[in-house]
């Protein structure tokens, strides 16, 4: 006697656990993320260049690379620091940063940081 076994049906796969499992993973990872604060630098625009631009600033500020010159004086980043804390005190206002060269947008936004924060100058930035 000749017994024929039943052929195996397969059901076809169902993509919507696959997808729940992807969104609850993607909601894991997203809350459980650090969401860092980075530090902003104003730049002033158009209107207050304007403003500036009627008055002669204190301090020529030229950045070029990693060179700086603070009223053609060559100098490197901490000498030109102390030189422009030695122009503020002696009782200068404002300063232009004249951005040249190479210079990259990180060594930049680097100058800022250091002359603002060392400094109460009034900054504009050129190029």
């Amino acid at each position: 006697m000749r017994i024929e076994i039943a052929p195996v049906r397969r059901r076809p796969l169902s993509l919507t656990p696959l997808i729940d499992v992807i969104f609850l993973l993607l909601l894991f990872f997203m809350l459980s993320s650090t969401f860092t604060r980075f530090a902003q630098v104003e730049v002033t625009g158009d209107a207050a260049a304007a403003g500036m631009a009627a008055q002669t600033p204190d301090i020529l500020i030229r950045l070029d690379g990693e060179a700086w010159q603070v009223n053609g004086l060559g100098a490197d980043a901490e000498a030109a620091v102390a030189e422009i804390r030695r122009l503020q005190d002696a009782g200068a206002e404002s300063a232009v940063l004249l951005v040249r060269g190479d210079t990259t947008s990180q060594e930049l936004v680097t100058a800022i940081e250091r002359i603002r924060s060392e400094t109460t100058l009034n900054l504009s930035i050129a190029r």
